[in-house]
Formats: C-alpha cells, structure tokens, sequence
C-alpha cells in the first residue's frame, strides 16, 4: 500500500519592517491574508504601529527607531548627494544593529517553540536585519541554515541596468547606444557615492559578525537582490524595461483599496463632495495630499488650494496627512476647497478625477488602484522616480519640483483633465495590476521558496 503522507504544515512568517509610516503599512494587509489563509505570522515593527499590527491577528514584537529630530534636521540641512548619503547612512544602515537584534530574538523563540517548522522573512525593503545573518554572521539558536528571506519592495524597483541611468535623478530610461553611454557615465561618475555606502556598510556588518563583503558595487543592488526573492508590487508597465532583470525579482501587481469601515468618520463637508460629483455637469475633484513624512504644506498642498481657487469648475480636497493637523491661521481657504486633517486616500480617491500627490511610492499605487490621474511633485528620496515612472507610464504630468508654481500646479491640473489618454491609460494600468491579484502572489512564493 502507497503510504499516505500529511500535509507540511504552513510555514511560519516573520514580517519584518523599519518603524516608519510608509515602510510599515502596505504589509499590514499582507499579514492580515496570510493570517486568514492558516499562516502562523509573527510581525517586527515599530511601537506607532503596535495596534496596527495586532489588529490583523499577527504576533506583534517591537524594533526601535534609530531616527531622532535631530537627525532629520540634520537631513535637511543638506542637498543633493551630500542628503542622499546622510539619510541611507542614518536612517537605514544605522537601524541594522537594533533590527538584526529583534529578528534574532524572534527566531530564536519561534525555534523553541517550533523545532520542525519551516521559517520564511518577509521583509520590507529597507528593513536591515537580515543582512549581516546572509554575509555570514552567526545563525541565531536552533538554526543549521538562515531561514529563506523574500523583500516586499515600498519604493520603485532600484537595481542598476545598462538600460536606465542610476536611481535618484528621475530620469527616464533610455536603452539606445547614446543612452547607453550616458547610464554608464552616470553610474562611473557616482561610484564614489556607491563606494563610500558600500564602506559604511560593511563597517556595521562587520561588527555585527558578518564574514563576507557585499558583492555588489551598489548598495542598493545587494538589497534589492541579497535574498531569495525580490516582490514588486506594481505591474511592468510602472516599471522601466531591463534588459538585465534580475531572475530573482518578480511583479505581484499593487494592493487593491480595502473596504472601508462602516465606522470610519467623514468630515462634515463629505456631503458637499457627493452633491458636487452628482451635479449636472458635475464638478471636477482634485484631491491634494502632502504626504505623512514632510508636512510642509506651503511646498504643495497651499499652493493647489490657491492654483484653483474661485474656479468653480473645480472642488479640492485637501488631506493634511496626520490627525489634528491643521493650517495655520493665516491660510484663507476659498469656497471651492476643503481640508480634513486625516482620512483614508481610499475613501476620497473614488470621488477624484486628479491626485496631485508629492510623489511618495504609496500615494502613487493608490492612484494607481483607483485609476485616477496624477499631478506629481516630488525630488527628494525616492519622489523623483515616482514621478518619472507616471510621467513615462502615461498617468501623470510631473512638474519635477517639491515646489511648484500656482501655475504650474494649474497647468498640471489642466493639462490631466483634458487629455482623456490619461484616464484611458490609468484604468489599463489599474486592470493589469488587479489581474495580477498580489496577495495571491505573496502567499504562492511563500510556498514555492520553502
């Protein structure tokens, strides 16, 4: 008789993310469908987030953050190259001893409570713990091999090709010879930036016990290729084509919008914004946010309200991105804008025809999701490049400042709303991304990793 074999139990997933807003929420629903799938998950995260996490059924275990008010005043003092290198070193690199830290003490736990079952890491891209165990570091307690490790990316996907120029500037592929030529030059010219954060970070493995250098020259590279697997979470069409993919990267499409909380608290103007989509003709929505990192709103959020001001074609919304925000006294609101400090970009992007976003990675797949038009403007950390990859992809005009004039905010405006090829290319690009159905993608290389 054939000898009838059970099932491997699931493997258990540690998620594990830097403790930052924009690092740390696209995987809170991730855990939530491992979790309704039969998944064991144990989730390492910032305090902010602790009942975040615990609400969607995951084990919360708690990593510090290594940034201070100081450092990021810091950060901001400087421009160009000089604030690139500032904020890899300070705010990620540096976080490596205290997350390394909490994986080892979850692993280990995990371990003795589960000698036989197998481990997988999801982790966020920037994260850090898993590096100094992958060059070589002593394994933690009750482990002959590191478990395998898939990273969920937040941001555009960062690896060098011969076909685009190096991640930062923004600027857009270009796989002919002359472009070509000037990828090369541009990656020549900025090895001593790559050289100088390849140092700094193999100094801090060092220590932390690693054995073995990053074998990349980009630092960058090795985080988007050191694991077994690299998720993206957009389809190709947000990205720029390579000729030399890594084989260990894969596109699972971006996160759908979640339902909404029968309990979720609407401002008391929401029924003005329904009235204004229901009128005859119906009037143009513009929602503006500035993020939830820089909350200067005089850089977009101000100067949107005032682009469009007493035209009454338009309806702006205006979303200050922390709860109790508000603008300062001095701000004199028109009638055709309104502002709540805090609300889900899920319950206002169904009612938009234009997101005017600063270009952070979140923000622009939620665009993306909802199929709505986008007005970018966004230079600093990754916004370049989210804003270079809309304006490629056809769903966005990128104004190529954190600053923009009022009248370059209105000619952006204008120019979305009356081209339909935007609208034509958004939705497109919102049904390859829901075919590509991502939750389901996560869970399938899960299982084909272990």
């Amino acid at each position: 008789m054939n000898e009838i074999r059970t099932p491997s139990p699931k493997p258990i997933v540690v998620i594990i993310c830097p403790p930052e807003d924009g690092h740390t929420r696209p995987l809170l629903p991730h855990a939530t469908h491992l979790i309704k799938q039969g998944y064991v998950v144990h989730f390492i995260g910032g305090v902010n987030f602790e009942e975040a996490i615990r609400s969607t059924g995951a084990t919360y275990h708690h990593v510090p953050s290594v940034l201070t008010a100081e450092q990021f005043q810091q950060q901001q003092a400087l421009e160009g190259p000089a604030q690139f290198i500032f904020g890899i070193k300070h705010n990620f690199i540096d976080l490596t001893p205290v997350a390394m830290k909490a994986l080892q003490r979850v692993l280990e736990t995990i371990r003795e409570e589960n000698p036989e079952r197998e481990v997988v890491i999801l982790q966020e891209f920037v994260s850090m713990a898993v590096w100094p165990f992958l060059l070589g570091a002593p394994l933690p307690k009750g482990y002959n091999r590191f478990p395998k490790v898939i990273t969920l990316s937040t941001v555009p996907l960062t690896v060098s090709s011969i076909d685009t120029a190096p991640f930062g500037p923004g600027l857009p592929p270009d796989s002919s010879d002359e472009g070509r030529n000037r990828n090369a030059a541009m990656y020549q010219a900025m090895e001593g930036i790559g050289a100088e954060l390849i140092a700094y970070a193999d100094a801090v493995y060092s220590d932390l016990g690693a054995t073995s250098r990053i074998p990349t020259k980009v630092l960058m590279d090795f985080w988007a290729t050191g694991a077994d697997l690299l998720l993206q979470p957009c389809s190709p069409s947000l990205e720029y084509p390579r000729s030399d993919l890594s084989p260990k990267i894969r596109f699972i499409g971006a996160m759908p919008p979640p339902p909404l909380a029968a309990t979720i608290a609407l401002p008391a103007w929401w029924g003005e914004l329904v009235a204004a989509k229901q009128a005859t003709p119906p009037k143009k929505v513009v929602f503006v946010t500035q993020g939830t990192f820089i909350l200067d709103y005089r850089m977009l959020l101000i100067p949107t309200i005032q682009a469009l001001a007493g035209n009454d074609q338009y309806l702006v919304v205006a979303v200050l991105g922390k709860k109790g925000a508000a603008l300062d006294d001095d701000v004199k609101l028109p009638e055709n804008a309104k502002v709540v400090d805090y609300l889900s970009y899920d319950a206002i992007l169904p009612y938009a025809d234009v997101f005017v976003t600063n270009g952070g990675y979140g923000g622009f797949l939620h665009g993306v999701m909802h199929g709505v038009p986008m007005v970018i403007a966004g230079t600093g950390q990754d916004k370049a490049e989210v804003s270079m990859r809309g304006e490629w992809a056809g769903i966005a005009a990128n104004l190529r400042s954190n600053t923009p004039s009022i009248e370059d905010i209105r000619e952006g405006v204008t120019k979305v709303i009356g081209d339909d090829r935007f609208k034509r290319r958004c939705l497109a690009i919102k049904q390859e991304n829901e075919d590509l159905a991502c939750f389901a993608q996560v869970e399938r290389y899960i299982n084909e990793i272990v």
